[in-house]
């Protein structure tokens, strides 16, 4: 996944909650800041607030889509077009409009 600001990663634990066995491996190609929270009070976060439940499905509904888009990209038959379409999935995603 291509994440930007304020995304999150590794929660699988928390909604399932069972420990996970998937090891999470981030690259930064900028200067970032990671914060980590228990999922007890990741939990107990939610449970106080409902604003928060809701920014993390907004967080996890955008990495749903994030994938299906992917796996749509990765369907094209030859090379060049999946090429085309992840350039324009960035595009779409992380590009800056410009004159």
């Amino acid at each position: 996944a291509l994440l930007r600001e304020n995304s999150l990663f590794g929660v699988l634990s928390l909604l399932t909650g069972h420990r996970s066995d998937r090891f999470y491996h981030a690259v930064a190609f900028t200067r970032v800041e990671m914060v980590t929270a228990p999922a007890a009070s990741v939990r107990a976060a939610i449970e106080a607030d409902t604003g928060v439940g809701l920014r993390l499905l907004q967080g996890l509904s955008s990495r749903i889509l994030q994938t299906e888009t992917m796996i749509e990209t990765l369907t094209h038959r030859d090379m060049s077009s999946r090429q085309v379409s992840f350039l324009l999935v960035l595009c779409r995603d992380f590009g800056v409009p410009d004159e």
